[in-house]
């Protein structure tokens, strides 16, 4: 009996089946992977700098102070919608992902991106309406994110999960939502706060966007007699909502008080909820819709499918699952593939297509609604109603679902054969493209045209007669 137990003490553990030991590796690799990762952001991470400075503790002051605070809003705005697109982007499933029901993993981060575009929009309108639109340019490489940054004016001391936020680019995650949904989290409200708190090594941080926002509103309400609402510039304002596809709520046209109000609790409801209710808004009469932070805690513990492969009986797929998302490089530089032409090319291309479209976005505040002219059909006797303004806003949408959505796609089911990043796959990087440095004196569309025949000798699927060059080519020149 002793002499048993003694052999069994000493006998050597079983080998590992193949399949646990392909397990182990993976495990590992996903760690080493994950450490890279975290090691890279670390080193890379930017402090983001407001593209105007802000003195929280003594509030909103002027009309310029104002203007101040609504121009870092749309660059609050701006930093989150990458992030977002970025995670749908990687969605593997993502042919299936939309109809998985009730809404849909897909379809939410969609959802959720065309309604920051919608507060872009809006806090743009706001800048119009109180006389500074021409102080304000989308393209700028100041006001262009970068990824890893920190986020602006939410910085919560008292915050269990840091008191920053790091905007970054990854793959869709039950972790990376969890950034997400802080991000929209609603706070503590003070409705009687005169002064709000403030970063205490760099000046200018408010403690949650909610709090940011109503500072801003109640800088319109005490300024209403010193404000003088450019009337005559409301119809360069963003009226229209052609990409709302998957998204709620439409452009406001601010001319006054009442409107500047109602286009503020669009951005702050729709993000973390009203005052009493932070888990859904009426849209419209008898219309009730999900805040942004619900819908992301939603996605988090899994109420919002992925897609036909959310599994079944003996097998469940979650945003966790390798096979739910692409394995794409997180925080991707165009740099980082010198030894990559193709993937570079492509990504080039990318960023390229995302500043024309801040480009188009810039161009079409400058043109008034009221261009509508009558031109005659060359060779017939027939007239046509033809408007600039028009023109440019069906460009944007052009730009965004038949170029940049293909371009993206193209990228993130493209692996990589070498270097640091063998076994992961390629994708958008939204980086700033400098136009104006080129040489030859190109317009921009004439770059994307040319960035376009460089990219489609690594990928021809960029080519034919719906291809993104033919999009390209059907572009504004501006």
């Amino acid at each position: 009996m002793t002499t048993t137990t003694t052999r069994t003490k000493a006998r050597k553990p079983a080998s590992k089946t193949k399949a646990e030991a392909k397990a182990g590796t993976k495990a590992k690799t996903k760690a080493k992977t994950k450490a890279r990762a975290a090691r890279k952001a670390e080193d890379r991470l930017v402090r983001t700098r407001p593209i105007r400075r802000l003195d929280p503790a003594a509030g909103i002051r002027t009309v310029g102070d104002l203007a101040d605070h609504l121009y870092v809003a749309a660059q609050v705005e701006l930093s989150t919608i990458p992030m977002y697109l970025f995670s749908a982007y990687s969605i593997r499933t993502r042919g299936h992902s939309q109809w998985a029901a009730p809404r849909g993993v897909l379809r939410t981060l969609v959802g959720i991106s065309i309604e920051e575009m919608l507060h872009l929009a809006l806090v743009r309108n706001l800048m119009v309406a109180i006389g500074y639109g021409d102080d304000i340019s989308f393209y700028d490489e100041e006001f262009i994110p970068s990824y890893p940054s920190t986020m602006l004016n939410r910085y919560n001391p008292d915050d269990p999960d840091g008191a920053e936020i790091i905007l970054s680019l990854d793959r869709l995650s039950k972790e990376h939502v969890g950034t997400f949904r802080r991000v929209e989290m609603p706070d503590d409200i003070d409705l009687g706060a005169e002064t709000f708190a403030r970063h205490p090594r760099d000046i200018g941080q408010y403690t949650s966007l909610g709090e940011f926002y109503r500072a801003i509103e109640q800088g319109f309400i005490d300024l209403e007699d010193e404000i003088e609402w450019a009337v005559e510039d409301a119809r360069k304002q963003y009226k229209r909502g052609f990409w709302n596809e998957f998204g709620n709520g439409k452009p406001i046209r601010v001319h006054n008080l009442a409107t500047a109000r109602q286009a503020l609790r669009i951005i702050i409801e729709q993000g973390e909820g009203t005052i009493t209710d932070h888990k859904k808004i009426e849209v419209r009469p008898g219309v009730e819709d999900y805040t942004h932070y619900e819908k992301f805690v939603r996605v988090q513990e899994g109420i919002e499918g992925i897609g036909a492969v959310d599994g079944g009986p003996e097998h469940r797929i979650d945003i966790d699952d390798p096979e739910a998302t692409w394995p794409v490089v997180a925080d991707p530089l165009v740099a980082d593939f010198d030894d990559q032409p193709g993937v570079q090319s492509l990504m080039t291309l990318f960023n390229a297509a995302y500043c024309y479209t801040l480009c188009l976005l810039d161009e079409t505040y400058a043109h008034s609604t009221d261009d509508v002219k009558t031109k005659k059909v060359p060779g017939t006797d027939r007239e046509e109603m033809f408007s600039h303004r028009y023109r440019l806003e069906r460009n944007d949408v052009a730009v965004m679902q038949g170029i940049l959505y293909p371009i993206a796609q193209a990228l993130v089911t493209t692996p990589i054969p070498d270097g640091p990043y063998k076994g992961r796959h390629a994708a958008p990087s939204f980086e700033f493209y400098d136009f104006d440095a080129d040489e030859q004196e190109r317009t921009k569309k004439e770059q994307l045209v040319d960035l376009c025949a460089e990219a489609i000798e690594h990928f021809p699927v960029l080519g034919g007669p719906d291809g993104v060059e033919r999009q390209i080519r059907l572009l504004v020149d501006i």
